[in-house]
């Protein structure tokens, strides 16, 4: 198994060694880093839209973060000071599979800074931007799945089966530590069809449990195939961007579509699923250093090791999907924060089906976006091969997840406003129809995202993950008369080994509108039993141009007073 980020690493260790010294591209930084030099990097937090939950109070406090890596976070670098009042803490899982090394590492360190650094400064009161993750207050518990680490490469370690099962159900299942709302993983390697013991059962895992929400790295492969356990069905799979407005795709973030396994036919069939879900910025990220004399750095550059570990070194310059990932499960981690209390009682809003097409259909178009569409809205693609739905935006989230449609009352469809989400269970062979209540009086766009599981079962006893049953779901968006019936269809997202169907309809002109849901079939059923199946579905209809949502968020700036930031 390699850690995603190899390649990043290893070109970054190719620079000068610079201790102490500010100059741009030196690997290391020490000292007090938001002053000087790094005084106009990008604050990446800001690109996504975590502001807004930060200055409403909403910082990750009422969540748990899961991160699964090669090793653990070493929560002893000054990134996660918090403040006094701050009562969540970090700490590891302690993985008993044998052989589990168990050691602090620096790639896991630099996705811990991302997912829950604080950059809290005791002295004064204060935040820095530099220090600052994306869910600063939330709980941190970090596993490790390393049986053993390369001496040739940094980043690259082995795993056994065992280790990873034990990591991961400890933090789905909630055993030995507290069950997680989200887990973040940055690694991975191989397997594009998901069939391996690790894959089936982390599939299973996840749908065993959908209130946690597993987010993975793509892969730092290119054009070449995403790998596990980005290459697995019920997780949220992310992609990176870079350039000046964090909407391009970085070149080296994998884009290449996956297999699909048949297990009722026995059958591969290549090539055939996009496997990237979403976006988010993954270039020069400023993280915090690990030189201890524990995993990666201890087995492959012990000329780096510093013991004790210095607290106050960075890691310049670092690119890779494995931070691209943890970008998304921390802007999950604010809106399940913020769900606790604006959609309190809601059981379904934290589902990771509702979560994932909340984003998806609230993602920005990335720079090249393109998810095979055709003239007619038509796509069996249905998502962008290197950056899914777009670029996550947690403004456009939130519009989504807490002011709209939330939850459509009953079980057969009906009427819903321009923004929202749906939880949702139809019956083989049906079809569900949602009618937008208003008519759209100008041109409008229109995205829509439709999420389902596969149904992959894992047995407790055995700890082994099994394929079940695979359903065949559609999206359809319908024009409908004065009457409100269904006329014309205007755009439809239909795969068949996806179990996402993703819309975007940039000119839509104006009328009456309605989305449908269709469930025509099975890919397989092992089980012969299948008769339904539950989904997600979320969608965002805003005027050309679109209109500043800012004064949309008052309800979320009264909880908590705004902490001055250095």
């Amino acid at each position: 198994m390699k850690c995603l980020n190899r390649y990043a690493i290893i070109s970054c260790f190719g620079m000068a060694l610079a201790m102490g010294q500010t100059r741009p591209g030196s690997l290391v930084y020490s000292g007090d880093y938001q002053n000087g030099a790094f005084e106009s990097l990008t604050f990446v937090n800001s690109v996504v839209g975590w502001d807004l939950f930060f200055n409403s109070g909403f910082r990750g406090g009422s969540t748990v973060i899961g991160n699964v890596e090669a090793g653990l976070v070493w929560t002893n670098h000054e990134v996660f000071i918090r403040p006094a009042q701050v009562t969540t803490g970090l700490s590891a899982y302690n993985n008993t599979a044998v052989g589990a090394l168990n050691q602090v590492d620096y790639h896991a360190t630099t996705v811990g800074h991302i997912l829950a650094g604080s950059g809290y400064r005791v002295s004064d009161d204060s935040y820095t931007y530099a220090g600052l993750g994306m869910a600063p207050e939330a709980t941190l518990i970090s596993a490790g799945i390393a049986t053993g680490f390369s001496s040739t490469n940094p980043g690259e370690f082995e795993t056994s089966t065992q280790s990873v099962v034990n990591a991961y159900r400890a933090l789905f299942q909630g055993v030995g530590v507290a069950k997680a709302d989200v887990i973040n993983s940055s690694w991975g390697g191989g397997d594009p069809a998901a069939t391996s013991p690790e894959s089936l059962a982390i599939d299973g895992l996840a749908r065993q449990n959908a209130s946690v929400s597993f987010v993975v790295s793509a892969g730092n492969g290119g054009s070449a195939t995403v790998s596990a356990p980005a290459s697995g069905f019920n997780n949220i799979s992310v992609g990176s961007l870079g350039g000046a407005s964090f909407l391009e795709p970085s070149s080296f973030s994998s884009s290449g579509l996956t297999d699909f396994y048949n297990p009722e036919t026995l059958e591969t069939i290549t090539g055939v699923r996009s496997a990237v879900d979403i976006a988010a910025p993954g270039e020069r990220m400023f993280l915090a250093a690990y030189l201890g004399n524990s995993g990666s750095i201890r087995a492959a550059l012990p000329e780096l090791v510093q013991e004790p570990s210095p607290t106050d070194l960075y890691f310049l310059n670092m690119d890779g999907t494995s931070f691209a990932a943890p970008i998304v499960a921390g802007g999950i981690s604010l809106l399940k924060d913020a769900g606790n209390t604006l959609l309190a009682g809601n059981v379904n809003a934290a589902d990771t089906r509702v979560i994932k097409s909340v984003l998806m259909a609230s993602a920005q178009k990335t720079i090249g976006w393109d998810n095979g569409q055709d003239a007619m809205n038509v796509t069996t693609q249905v998502l962008d091969l290197a950056t899914g739905a777009g670029a996550m935006d947690l403004v456009a989230a939130a519009d989504v997840y807490y002011f709209g449609t939330q939850d459509v009352a009953g079980s057969t469809g009906g009427q819903i406003d321009n923004f929202g989400w749906e939880s949702a269970t139809i019956d083989l062979g049906e079809m569900l129809e949602y009618k937008f209540a208003t008519e759209f009086t100008q041109e409008m766009t229109l995205t829509v995202a439709l999420n389902w599981f596969a149904m992959t079962e894992f047995d407790n006893l055995t700890e082994t993950g099994s394929a079940v049953a695979f359903s065949n779901l559609d999206l359809e968006v319908w024009s409908l008369d004065s009457g409100g019936e269904f006329v014309a269809m205007v755009g439809a997202s239909m795969s068949m080994y996806n179990n996402t169907e993703f819309l975007r309809i940039d000119s839509l002109a104006a009328g009456n509108y309605g989305l449908r849901v269709v469930f025509g079939g099975m890919i397989y059923d092992m089980s012969d039993s299948v008769t339904s199946e539950s989904y997600g579905l979320a969608w965002r209809a805003v005027a050309v141009p679109e209109p500043s949502v800012a004064a949309m968020f008052g309800v979320l700036l009264v909880l908590l007073g705004r902490r001055r930031m250095g």
